[in-house]
């Protein structure tokens, strides 16, 4: 493999896993896989390293604390030019417990903790923060599930620099949920990539057990909203591919809504903040 990013040009990969998402047997084909196509990243579900934990408890039994051991020593085998985001169950240095993604290369860490900010899961605590990461000269966002939601986690990335937003999902409902829900994920993966002019890259969880359905929102998406590659939905174990070019443009600056201060002090009015100047 080649030296990290010397172009705009990146073979990214997609880990579609079993509801179960413990890190099972297909890890190491799928790292095999990474070094045999020369993938740059790799993006595994949230909570892929232990599973989805159903409350605390399960919580800290799964979760894994700094210096990350466990995680890094099975990513080990990895090849050294591909960046693996990982999602986990972590205690963090303070004690809490967060759904979080580490990336790694090489076997080691590389750059801060991402942690899920908007938790639905009664496990886990809050993050405070949306840190930056690299590719080499890439610089991506780490979004994480139910975030993707929400319009400020990717936008704030977007605007300190992200031209990719990676998006480690947990989609494990139950039936009817996961049936009302699949087009919606779709919708709004796309979404954030148009909003934001970024490639999206989204790693899900599929297959049934039990009356839980998982989604299969496994896909790539450009920043004009089209999807370049995705999974067979009912697909347990998929590596989705795609090569991308990433733009170092961004058309953010196109759309500051401060061009208009009429329409800022009304966005602003709408989540209770003072108009400018008062």
């Amino acid at each position: 493999m080649g030296e990290i990013g010397i172009s705009g040009r990146l073979r990214v990969a997609a880990l579609q896993a079993p509801l179960t998402c413990v890190a099972s047997g297909d890890l190491p084909d799928v790292l095999a896989r990474c070094s045999q196509e020369d993938i740059d990243l790799l993006v595994l579900p949230e909570c892929y390293f232990g599973g989805m934990p159903p409350d605390r408890l399960a919580a800290e039994a799964v979760a894994i604390a700094p210096p990350y051991a466990s995680l890094l020593t099975s990513l080990a085998d990895g090849p050294p030019s591909t960046t693996v985001v990982a999602g986990f169950t972590e205690r963090s240095g303070q004690g809490r417990l967060h759904s979080s993604a580490a990336v790694v290369r090489g076997g080691r860490l590389v750059g801060e903790i991402s942690r899920k900010v908007f938790p639905r899961e009664a496990a886990f605590d809050a993050g405070d923060d949306l840190p930056l990461h690299q590719h080499g000269e890439h610089a991506f966002g780490i979004v994480i599930c139910y975030d993707c939601n929400f319009v400020e986690p990717s936008r704030l990335l977007a605007l300190a620099g992200a031209r990719i937003l990676v998006c480690p999902l947990n989609n494990d409902l139950s039936v009817d949920v996961a049936r009302r829900w699949r087009e919606r994920s779709r919708s709004t993966s796309i979404a954030r990539a148009v909003e934001n002019d970024c490639w999206v890259i989204t790693a899900d969880v599929a297959g049934t057990a039990a009356g839980r359905e998982g989604i299969g929102a496994t896909r790539v998406i450009a920043p004009d909203g089209q999807v370049v590659a995705e999974s067979d939905a009912g697909a347990a174990s998929q590596l989705v591919v795609a090569d991308i070019e990433v733009s170092g443009d961004s058309m953010l600056a196109r759309w500051d809504v401060r061009r208009n201060p009429a329409v800022f002090d009304r966005w602003r009015q709408s989540w209770g903040a003072p108009e400018a100047g008062s």
